[in-house]
């Protein structure tokens, strides 16, 4: 849309607002930012929790020697905070089975 004042002209211009989402070459709809979730308490991860962490725990053979595959484990600021996410990591491992005889069970 264009307008005119007098003596000089003045032109306004009007952008169509989108929805800002990204595609990919397949055409797939894609977001720029994807939270993740607490592993242990289900809570979101936001982009300010800046003492959140994502621990890699690898997988091993009976021999103890690492077979290239791991678990990935999210843990939240909240849970770290309190102290509680060693405790936490333990729990998930065993209930993955890569811990035994680690968390007493309630």
């Amino acid at each position: 849309v264009s307008t005119q004042s007098t003596g000089a002209h003045v032109e306004t211009l009007f952008f169509l607002r989108l929805p800002a989402t990204m595609q990919n070459e397949e055409g797939q709809k894609v977001d720029l930012y994807i939270p993740r979730k607490c592993s242990a308490t289900n809570r979101l991860i936001t982009a300010k929790d800046h003492a959140s962490v994502q621990v890699n725990v690898g997988h091993v053979d009976t021999n103890g020697v690492y077979t290239g595959d791991y678990s990935t484990f999210a843990l939240c600021g909240y849970l770290r905070d309190k102290g509680e996410a060693d405790a936490a990591l333990n729990r998930l491992c065993q209930d993955k089975g890569l811990l035994r005889n680690v968390v007493t069970p309630l």
